[in-house]
């Protein structure tokens, strides 16, 4: 799995929640003359308190939130208890905002308190929203045993993201059972030792993420297909490390393992085709692509699928198959290349608009010959944005309950607060998802500029072969019994393998084991 970049551009948190109290006391909302005076204050408290023993935290809530808006004294308290008794309530996306501002105050009694919810807020909100916020105002001394895994686990990640390798796999180090992340935690430690270039301790960390991948506690699963899909990227990452190793036969057995109802899958074939590549086997390299043509994965968008084939034409010196590779992919990509430039610079600072455009297409029909789409389909599919779509439609369910209550007084004006916090949450999901798929697609249109780079370089190479060799046409023949005779001699049949021969028909249980057999004409 590609590692993720997520930047967080929303609102700042402080100023936000600033604004929001200002309006309020502006209003007269808590003018009450009385209403501050410690008698009043340790009545308040008293009456939350009883409150949250009846099982009223929506109400308790309400009454803390007026302490938080008072009572400067205990403003850092009352809100650790407003968060804590909003989550309690079920409304962990409103609690978000006034989990971030608790955060903030840096009052280590009222953060620890929060703390001991993280696991629930990580499975509602995510770690994206939180991680900046907790390692910037937490240390290890305020997680208690439960909860202290997230922090090293959000620790280990963001080193990662910056690169740091040794640093991630020193926080990774301190990721123990019981958090719901340890099997996330060992696919980074196998990211970590790959770039590291560490390959024997990278199998090992990949090999313990796919043992526990199954075992995963749904709790700490914001999405149902996580399990089974971190259990293919561990997977996957094994066959990279041993390609990274030069190990190809042993990356060919993991990638086989891959099942091709996983959602890595269509990205693995790519792979697959690479480690022929590496071993010279053309023909079977040619014979994963081929697979791309099938209907049933007309939705894949991956430009260097076409680079890949054309690169494997070359090196059979088949040059007039080089050439119509070329030509296809550049009347194939040139369009949604400038459809892709033209977004990026439109929207440049529009999160929303990339968040809108992932949600249209992720609703639409996975097939499309709109290859706009089909480029956004590379990641938008995936679990994490689908989990975006979950928080979403999460915040729009607690904003739904608030408005189906009956309120009166204090509860009337704290729940129009939640609205506008619960608002804030519906941002930070668009913001959030919004620079994944920017990053995303930034990422895609310059891999599909450096592709259009390497078919140039192709063209230029194939052009200063000989004019008779790019004119030959290959002609292939069978035996009786269909058999392919020709070109076969650099491709090797693994024993649950055989020859058969092609129709021009894909079947499901084939895809991904056709094999051409072009004979090399160089030196023809």
């Amino acid at each position: 799995m590609n590692t993720q970049r997520i930047a967080f551009l929303g609102l700042s948190v402080s100023r936000y929640v600033s604004v929001l109290l200002m309006v309020l006391v502006s209003t007269g909302v808590f003018a009450n003359d009385e209403a501050d005076s410690p008698a009043a204050i340790q009545s308040a408290f008293k009456e939350a308190q009883k409150q949250v023993n009846a099982g009223q935290y929506l109400n308790a809530a309400t009454t803390y939130f007026n302490l938080y808006t008072l009572d400067g004294k205990h403003q850092a308290v009352s809100l650790a208890l407003l968060t804590e008794n909003l989550i309690l309530a079920g409304y962990p996306n409103a609690a978000a905002f006034f989990y971030i501002r608790t955060l903030e105050t840096g009052h280590r009694p009222a953060i620890r308190r929060i703390l001991t919810h993280l696991p629930t807020m990580i499975d509602a909100v995510g770690g994206d929203l939180l991680r900046k916020y907790l390692l910037k105002y937490t240390s290890e001394a305020d997680y208690d045993a439960a909860t202290r895994t997230h922090f090293f686990y959000s620790q280990g990640k963001n080193e990662l993201f910056n690169q740091n390798p040794q640093a991630a796999l020193k926080a990774l180090a301190n990721v123990s059972s019981g958090g719901g992340v340890m099997a996330q935690a060992a696919y980074l430690k196998g990211s970590a030792y790959a770039m590291l270039g560490q390959n024997n301790n990278a199998i090992a960390s990949f090999e313990a993420c796919r043992r526990m991948a199954s075992r995963v506690e749904s709790r700490y699963r914001s999405m149902s297909r996580e399990a089974d899909d971190l259990e293919a990227r561990c997977t996957a990452g094994i066959a990279r490390t041993y390609y990274q190793a030069g190990d190809h036969d042993k990356a060919d057995d993991f990638y086989d393992e891959i099942p091709k109802s996983s959602f890595v899958w269509t990205d693995i074939l790519f792979e697959q085709a690479w480690n022929a590549f590496g071993k010279g086997e053309y023909n079977r390299a040619l014979g994963k692509l081929v697979t791309y043509r099938s209907p049933s994965l007309n939705f894949v968008f991956n430009p260097e699928v076409d680079v890949l084939r054309a690169q494997s034409f070359f090196a059979l010196c088949s040059y007039e198959d080089v050439n119509q590779t070329v030509n296809e992919f550049t009347a194939t990509y040139s369009h949604v290349g400038s459809q892709m430039k033209g977004f990026l610079l439109e929207n440049s600072n529009n999160l929303s608009a990339f968040y809108g455009l992932a949600k249209q297409t992720y609703f639409r029909k996975l097939h499309t010959k709109d290859m706009l789409q089909r480029a956004l389909n590379r990641f938008v599919r995936g679990p994490y944005f689908a989990s975006m779509l979950a928080q979403e439609r999460a915040t729009e369910r607690e904003l739904f309950r608030l408005k189906s209550m009956r309120e009166e007084g204090s509860q009337l004006r704290f729940r129009a607060f939640l609205q506008k916090a619960l608002a804030f949450r519906q941002n930070t999901v668009r913001q959030v998802g919004g620079a994944f798929v920017k990053n995303s697609m930034l990422d895609l249109y310059q891999d599909l500029l450096s592709n259009l780079d390497k078919m140039s370089y192709i063209k230029l190479g194939m052009l200063g072969r000989s004019k008779q060799q790019l004119e030959r046409k290959q002609a292939l023949s069978t035996d009786e019994d269909g058999v392919l005779k020709r070109g076969s001699d650099d491709v090797s049949r693994k024993e649950y393998q055989y020859y058969w021969s092609f129709n021009g028909e894909f079947w499901i249980e084939e895809l991904g084991d056709y094999v051409f057999a072009l004979e090399s004409q160089c030196g023809s």
